[in-house]
């Protein structure tokens, strides 16, 4: 099996209300359609990607109260504020913005009944992301696309994984 290292696969999943849960059938919607933007990215479009083909998935976690970035920083920032200069820590970020537990669960449990084995599933350090390797005929499956490779034209030349829509 081919290994693809290219940041090919990154996944966002909105899910932010509580007790959310997905159903195995749920809907799909197309999130992104990309065929008209890609000459103007100077991609090219090639060859189907095979079905043993390993990519790295990274789905994204909608996070907790983003509306209060704004305040939160004003607030360390001003300087008459009494709060003025005590920075937060990485820990204090992610535990600020970090998903519910709720949506971790209801999107781990998605993949799990879309067939991906639990042990494969690795949450990270703050809870935003959901990751695991999946071959290409696993990933084509769960998300309802067709994967390429798509060279880039204008400086490097170099391949990457993506889909059209």
């Amino acid at each position: 099996m081919r290994v693809i290292t290219a940041v090919a696969a990154t996944f966002a999943i909105i899910s932010s209300c509580s007790g959310l849960s997905i159903p195995q059938d749920a809907r799909y919607v197309l999130h992104e359609k990309r065929e008209e933007h890609r000459a103007a990215f100077g991609l090219t479009k090639r060859s189907k990607i095979g079905s043993g083909t390993l990519l790295p998935v990274r789905i994204g976690l909608a996070q907790r109260d983003l509306h209060q970035a704004y305040d939160w920083v004003m607030d360390i920032a001003h300087p008459e504020s009494q709060n003025y200069g005590k920075h937060w820590t990485a820990a204090q970020v992610n535990k600020a913005f970090a998903p519910t537990a709720d949506t971790v669960t209801a999107v781990r449990n998605w993949l799990i009944r879309s067939g991906i084995a639990a042990d494969r599933i690795k949450v990270s350090d703050n809870k935003g992301w959901l990751g695991m390797d999946l071959d290409v005929e696993e990933a084509e499956e769960l998300f309802r696309t067709q994967y390429y490779e798509h060279e880039h034209q204008v400086h490097s030349h170099k391949y990457s994984v993506g889909c059209d829509e």
